[in-house]
């Protein structure tokens, strides 16, 4: 049976801990896109392929952007409103 995969936010090193559908090695993913005095991530969700980190300014208790990564490139592939 293979691993779904996962991501966890480290929110010391603004990144991405990574570990790929089916392997067990951890890769990270630095998340350079993603202003950590302007914004507070909310969560990380996985849909597929994609990582959604779920972002909003500090002052709001809800999301209302998600910056989206990517398993297969490891790289950020941009980023929307919820």
């Amino acid at each position: 049976m293979t691993s779904e995969g996962y991501a966890i936010y480290l929110e010391n090193k603004n990144q991405l801990e990574v570990v790929r559908p089916g392997e067990n090695t951890p890769r990270y993913i630095h998340c350079t896109n993603l202003s950590t005095t302007a914004m507070k991530v909310h969560g990380v969700q996985i849909h597929g392929d994609e990582i959604w980190v779920l972002v909003g300014p500090h002052s709001n208790p809800r999301p209302d952007r998600k910056m989206i990564y990517r398993f297969s490139s490891l790289a950020s592939a941009g980023s929307t409103s919820l």
